[in-house]
């Protein structure tokens, strides 16, 4: 499904693997992409501009057809992958989007999402992931 949401034939981009994510990123995605991705990951538009550091007035400008620029399109890449590998650990794209907004103990008492506006917030959280993956809670 991820795959799906950052190919677009229209604009000639087809992504096979995680290893197309650096062309994708240099070649920008659109903002219809980023609706796909609100989509997947049931982030809302106010919170997700707000993680990638753009102005709702400066997106509501945008068309379906603006490319948006590298570095946030590699940081929605980010995101989607996150959402992807907790889907897999939590095994219900619901119970994950909850725990994503619940105040963790392990991430002083902060909500997973709030910390997905920087790379390192994203490994963070994805650590915590993994931990509840392999049982370990602490």
């Amino acid at each position: 499904m991820t795959l799906n949401i950052l190919s677009d034939q229209s604009r000639g981009i087809t992504a096979k693997s995680s290893s197309d994510y650096i062309a994708i990123s240099c070649k920008g995605l659109s903002v219809k992409q980023l609706k796909q991705i609100l989509n997947f990951t049931g982030i809302d538009i106010k919170e997700i501009t707000k993680l990638i550091a753009l102005s709702n007035r400066q997106f509501a400008r945008y068309t379906d057809d603006t490319i948006l620029k590298r570095n946030i399109s590699a940081h929605l890449i980010q995101i989607l992958e996150l959402y992807k590998f907790g889907y897999e650990v939590f095994e219900d794209e619901s119970n994950f989007q909850e725990w994503m907004n619940t105040k963790i103990r392990t991430l002083g008492y902060q909500r997973p999402i709030d910390l997905l506006d920087t790379p390192f917030g994203i490994n963070d959280v994805k650590t915590i992931i993994g931990r509840i993956e392999h049982g370990v809670f602490a």
